[in-house]
This record gives C-alpha cells, sequence and structure tokens, in this order.
C-alpha cells in the first residue's frame, strides 16, 4: 500500500488503495492513475482559460483603443509608492511636501500618504538600481498582482474540490468548468475594471485580492493538515495582506484567529490542539506590525483621521460630510444604500449600443437623502459578476446547511473570514465600483464550494448533464467576462482625447454594421454640468465632440466649472492650435518668452532659458487672473524644433499643452471669447522661433459625421 500525501497541498493528492475506497461525499473515490490525470486535466483546462482571459485583461491594462504601453502611465496618482519606496530608503516614511497634492495625510510636520507598505516594498529592488522608472512600475505591478491571483485562485478551487471530495476523479468536463471558474475570478470580476486605470487606488485593491485568495488558499491548508512550513506561508502571506490594505488585512486576521479558536475546541490529545498559539500569533503578529506602522505615520493604531487630509482642508463637501458623520466615513446609516449599490439584481448598465453591457448610466443611489463623501456609477455584484455571485450563493447554502458538504467547518470559518472585508464597506460613506474587489475573495471561496457540490451532486448522473452543467458554466462565464470587458473599455477621466475618439469611432462603425441606431447625439451651444453616461454633445458648428462619463461632480467645484463630466472626443480648429517652436542659440543670457495663444485675460506663452552646452530649457507658462497652471519644462538641443499643440477647450474651460504628443501642462483657465492666435504668421525672440501650422490642424470628421443625425 502506497503512503499518501497530503489531499490538499498543491502538486500532491491522497492516493486511494483501491479504487473501491468511498469518498467524503458517498461516491466511489478514485484509482491511483485517475487522480494524476484529474489534475493534468484541471491544470490544462485552467491554464488554457487564464490565457485567454488574460488577453483582454492585458490590452486594458496597457491602454484600450490605443497602442500597448507595458509601462502605462495616468495623469497623476501612480509614483505614490515609489516616493513611499525612497523614503525607507532614507529610514522614514514621510513624503516630500506636496508631492501627493490632496491625497497627503499632514501629521507632526510631514505628509504621509495612508495606502500600505507592500507594493512599496516590491519596488524597492528595482529602485536601487535605476530612477528612471519611477512612476512607471503600477502596470507591471498590477499584472503582477493578476498572474500571483490566477495562481491562487486556481490552486484555491483544487484544494477545495480535494478537501470536500477526496480522491474523486475529475473529467474533462468539470475540468473544463473548474477552469471557466478559476478564470472567471480574473476575467470576469473587477479586476479588469481595475486594470483600466492603473493608479495607486486600484494598484492597492489589485494587490489585496491576490495576497487575501493567497492567505484564504494557505488557511485552508492549515486547516486541513498543520505544518510548520504552512504556518510560515499564513503567517507570510497575511503579514503581507495587512501591510496593503486594512478591510482585506484584517479580514485575514480573522481567518487566522478563528482557525486558532477552531483548533484549540478539539479533544484533549488531538494534534489540533497543539497549533492553537502558532496559529493565533500567525494572525495578531501581522495585525500588530500594521498596526505599528499606522502608529509611526498617524500617531494612532487606528487611523487616519480623516480631518488630516489636505482634500479635507481644501473641499468644502469633504468637510460637510465628516461633520454630519462625527468626523468619520463609517456609520450604520450608509448600509442600506451600500447595500443597494452592490446586491441589486439589476445594478447593469444595458444599453443599444457597443459595448451594450457596462456601468449604469447613472450614479449609485443614495436613499433617504443620506450625506456621502463620494458617490460614482458602481455595477452590483450579481449583475457584473454573475457566475462567482450564483456559484457563491449556493456554496454558501450548502456551507451552513447541516450534512450538506465534508468538513463543514473549515469552509465556514473561512467564508466568514473573507465576508468581513465586504461587510466593512456596507458601513462606508462613499460608493465605488473598485471596492468590489473587497468582495473578491470571499465570492472566490464562496464559488468554489458551490462549484464542488454541483459536480458532486452530478457524479451520478449522465454524460449530457454533466455536458449541459459545464457548458452552462463556461456560458456564465464568457458573459461575466464580456461584461467586466464593456464596463472597463468605455470612456472615463484617464482616457487620452486620442483613445475616446477611437472607442466613439469603433462604436459607430460597429453599432452602423449591425444596424443600431448608436448612442444619443444632441447639438448643444454649451455644455449642461451633467449628463447620463454615452450621451454625446456636439458644440457650436463641430467646435467639439464631447461624450459624458455620467459622473457626478457637484461636490467639487473646479471639476465641476471645468466640465468634467464630458470628455472631449474630436476638437475642431476653433479649439485646437497647432505650433512649430524651433530652439535657437543657447548663448548665455539669450532667455526669450513668445505668447502663442489668448483668450481673453488667459495668455500660454513658450519661454526658453539657456542651460549650456547647447541645451536650452523650453517651458510653457500660463498667465490667468484665477488659476495658477503650473510649468513642466522639456529640456531640447539647439535647433531642434518640436510640435506643440495648445488645445483651448473653452466648452470646458480647459487647457492643454502637449509637446511631440506628451502632454506637459494641463490645467484649467478662465478667459472666454474669442480665442486669437497671437502671432498667426510666426515670430522670433531671440532663440525662440514659432510658427502657427494651420494646415496641420485637425479637421472635425466624426463630428460631422454624427452631427449629422444630432438634434437640437
Amino acid at each position: 500500500m502506497t503512503s499518501p500525501t497530503t489531499a490538499g497541498e498543491v502538486g500532491t493528492t491522497t492516493v486511494a488503495a483501491s479504487p473501491a475506497e468511498p469518498a467524503p461525499d458517498g461516491t466511489t473515490a478514485a484509482g491511483p492513475a485517475d487522480v494524476p490525470a484529474g489534475r493534468r486535466r484541471f491544470t490544462v483546462a485552467s491554464a488554457v482559460a487564464l490565457a485567454l482571459v488574460a488577453v483582454p485583461y492585458v490590452w486594458t491594462l496597457w491602454g484600450p483603443w490605443e497602442s500597448p504601453n507595458p509601462l502605462r502611465t495616468t495623469i497623476y496618482e501612480d509614483n505614490y509608492y515609489d516616493l513611499q519606496a525612497r523614503a525607507m530608503f532614507h529610514g522614514h516614511l514621510w513624503l516630500p511636501k506636496g508631492s501627493i497634492g490632496i491625497e497627503a495625510f499632514n501629521h507632526d510636520g510631514h505628509q504621509y500618504t495612508y495606502f500600505g507598505l507592500f507594493p512599496s516594498l516590491l519596488r524597492m529592488p528595482v529602485l536601487l538600481v535605476t530612477s528612471r522608472l519611477d512612476g512607471r512600475l503600477t502596470a507591471p505591478s498590477m499584472l503582477l498582482a493578476w498572474i500571483v491571483t490566477a495562481l491562487f485562485a486556481a490552486a484555491l478551487v483544487w484544494r477545495v474540490r480535494v478537501l470536500l471530495r477526496g480522491s474523486v476523479a475529475m473529467g474533462w468536463p468539470e475540468a473544463i468548468a473548474g477552469g471557466a471558474l478559476v478564470a472567471t475570478v480574473t476575467g470576469g470580476s473587477v479586476l479588469v475594471y481595475l486594470a483600466e486605470t492603473p493608479f495607486v487606488f486600484n494598484e492597492d485593491i489589485a494587490w489585496s485580492v491576490a495576497l487575501t485568495v493567497g492567505a484564504t488558499f494557505a488557511l485552508l491548508g492549515m486547516a486541513e493538515r498543520p505544518t510548520w512550513l504552512r504556518l510560515l506561508g499564513c503567517g507570510a502571506l497575511i503579514l503581507a495582506a495587512n501591510l496593503d490594505r486594512l478591510t482585506t488585512g484584517w479580514a485575514c486576521v480573522i481567518g487566522a484567529v478563528l482557525l486558532a479558536v477552531w483548533f484549540r475546541s478539539k479533544r484533549p490529545g488531538d494534534h489540533y490542539r497543539r497549533w492553537f498559539w502558532p496559529m493565533v500569533l500567525a494572525g495578531i503578529v501581522p495585525l500588530l506590525v500594521g498596526l505599528a506602522v499606522n502608529w509611526l505615520k498617524f500617531g494612532v493604531p487606528f487611523g487616519p483621521a480623516m480631518t488630516e487630509q489636505v482634500w479635507s482642508m481644501v473641499n468644502a463637501h469633504r468637510r460637510q460630510f465628516l461633520a454630519s458623520n462625527h468626523g468619520s466615513e463609517v456609520g450604520l446609516h450608509f448600509l442600506p444604500s451600500d447595500a443597494l449599490a452592490y446586491l441589486r439584481p439589476d445594478g447593469l448598465g444595458v444599453t443599444g449600443s457597443f459595448p451594450f453591457l457596462t456601468l449604469p448610466a447613472i450614479p449609485a443611489v443614495r436613499l433617504s437623502g443620506i450625506l456621502f463623501d463620494r458617490v460614482y456609477r458602481t455595477a452590483s455584484m450579481p449583475s457584473s459578476m454573475p457566475l462567482l455571485f450564483l456559484a457563491g450563493a449556493w456554496g454558501v447554502v450548502v456551507a451552513f446547511l447541516p450534512g450538506r458538504i465534508a468538513r463543514p467547518a473549515l469552509v465556514r470559518i473561512l467564508l466568514v473570514a473573507t465576508a468581513a472585508a465586504g461587510g466593512a464597506l456596507l458601513l462606508w460613506g462613499y460608493i465605488s465600483e473598485r471596492y468590489l474587489g473587497d468582495y473578491v475573495p470571499f465570492l472566490a471561496l464562496a464559488a468554489a464550494v458551490g462549484f464542488v457540490d454541483l459536480w458532486r451532486r452530478a457524479s451520478g448522473r449522465g454524460a449530457l448533464s454533466r455536458g449541459l452543467l459545464a457548458g452552462a458554466v463556461v456560458a456564465l462565464a464568457v458573459l461575466s467576462v464580456a461584461i467586466n470587458v464593456g464596463i472597463a473599455i468605455v470612456p472615463s477621466s484617464e482616457f487620452s482625447m486620442a483613445q475616446t475618439r477611437t472607442f466613439v469611432t469603433d462604436q459607430h462603425v460597429i453599432d452602423e454594421a449591425l444596424g443600431l441606431a448608436g448612442p444619443p447625439v444632441r447639438r448643444v451651444r454649451s455644455l449642461p454640468g451633467w449628463a447620463p453616461a454615452g450621451q454625446l454633445d456636439v458644440v457650436g458648428s463641430c467646435a467639439g465632440l464631447y461624450v459624458s462619463d455620467g459622473e457626478y461632480y457637484r461636490t467639487v467645484p473646479l471639476q465641476y466649472y471645468e466640465r468634467a463630466t464630458w470628455l472631449p472626443v474630436e476638437l475642431g480648429p476653433a479649439y485646437e492650435h497647432v505650433f512649430d517652436v524651433t530652439a535657437g542659440s543657447s548663448a548665455p543670457g539669450s532667455a526669450a518668452r513668445v505668447p502663442l495663444v489668448s483668450i481673453g485675460p488667459t495668455t500660454v506663452a513658450a519661454s526658453a532659458t539657456p542651460l549650456g552646452g547647447g541645451r536650452l530649457r523650453l517651458t510653457f507658462v500660463v498667465t490667468d487672473p484665477r488659476f495658477h497652471v503650473g510649468a513642466v519644462p522639456t529640456v531640447v538641443r539647439s535647433g531642434q524644433s518640436v510640435a506643440v499643440d495648445v488645445t483651448t477647450d473653452v466648452a470646458r474651460h480647459a487647457l492643454t499643452v502637449t509637446v511631440d504628443g506628451v502632454a506637459k501642462l494641463q490645467g484649467p483657465f478662465s478667459g472666454t471669447g474669442r480665442v486669437t492666435i497671437d502671432h498667426p504668421g510666426g515670430a522670433r525672440n531671440g532663440p525662440l522661433s514659432v510658427v502657427a501650422t494651420a494646415g496641420r490642424q485637425p479637421t472635425p470628421t466624426l463630428c460631422r459625421t454624427l452631427d449629422r443625425s444630432a438634434r437640437p
């Protein structure tokens, strides 16, 4: 008789001595040759399914509707972890003042970020050897988190199956369905939406999903057969989770403590009892480390105080929100609105235009007029992740009904623990699509339990029934992927105008090919303060074409002034101005300044300052009576010409200066009325030569096409 290895361990499984040995669910166990074959089938099916969903995920992460960029950056908030890592190189946690703007927390004369240390620790080996990747590591980090999630999700599904069904053989229909379930965790969930905007908020949640799914897998292994190696793995993953995100980190701590209590509940002499204190320490030590980091940053174990954030100091709505909620962002009165947003069965936008399934057209509903910090367009779990939700709901039912599955206590403990992360969000005065990530570890575990039980029930049925079940799982997986890709690829505030134009163009082509009317198009004299998502507005005689993202910005006066709801699709010659700027002599004392564009009291000018060695600093500055717009310099060589695009979007009060296709300056302006090119025939001042190139100004062809169907 062969010595059995551990059923739940990755790469191993219990080998039955006889094909007739009973499995935990009462079915016939597999023979020695069937178990590795089933594992191979599951591995192949999972690998193929993950490879398929990796395509839309990577396309979204590297930039939808534009040339793929593995080091893609966002307009802002993608360098926080780099700054924190470099601060740790110097032996402290505070960041340079002003480096993270409104997201900074002021404490004891320093500014800190509330984001955890784990992603910063990951960056440190890279940042030790180069500074060229500062601010460009978020997309690679999120891709790594996705890979870790995929590996742990596959391992978790297999461990749950072995725990609940032992060595029962797995055929191809079940393996294919299992692979589809694993792929849905990574490609049919909110992780795809997170990839659309690789910045600090989404990277934080992407890693929290990966680490919590990993900790759940490790805790389940400890529950099945404790060893010191598994204990160390649990502790390391729980520590990493606590150094990333508090909600999911504390959920892992709860799982470890509950598991320790379960160990303690065993009969005297049972080998599980001696693991009580080690398991307690595996949960409590990471918690204490996380609290210590919080103390070092903010002087309190729990926090930080929201009143210390710069945003709370500059935004009246945030101060009003905190004052109405005793300085906190949590409260029971938020529960009804949060539950409605995240759990309603119809929380999805269904449209008659490509991509057909996406976020709701308007932000989430606030019940009873409760004041929230922010409320965004948010899809619900049942509607946006149907496979995980349905399988998970069944998994919860069978886990908590007596006698439904083998070893139910182990599953219940971890379901309660992982549910704690999502449960905390139901008390949060902030509703956002990205927060669905806190529910993914719970859904992954619950769906694995439901999936295993469904196949246990199908094991005694014929091949047709098993094939239909596999087909239903795959169909729900495909639907889940389509929904989440649809949510992720529509224009958002992080899209460039080129991305938005490509999307609207392709949307129009697809809708026409399918004989659909397409999204509504209006002709307006000025942009309204808000419109539902997908609304297209043409300003004037195609001076500009805009699409609404459906978000409310009334609580942020400057964004409301800038009409941040509206994303530019295409701008005509009235709003977009192209120049050739040539740097001449770099002799000392030859600094120069040339005005480019004027809109009332607002002026955009180019200036050049010699640096020596044949180099000049080319800077674009804005003079405006109401707003300060920071200037970003570009170093050029003497004689070098650059293409400069100045966008004076009067409809949105938004100004952009782009140098050779790279945005160098963005901000609001107060000027209104006619836009004037200060030197239409060209100008020269010392080392700076400017020529307006009207022939290269864009022609609003898409706007004119859509304008034919516009209604006034």
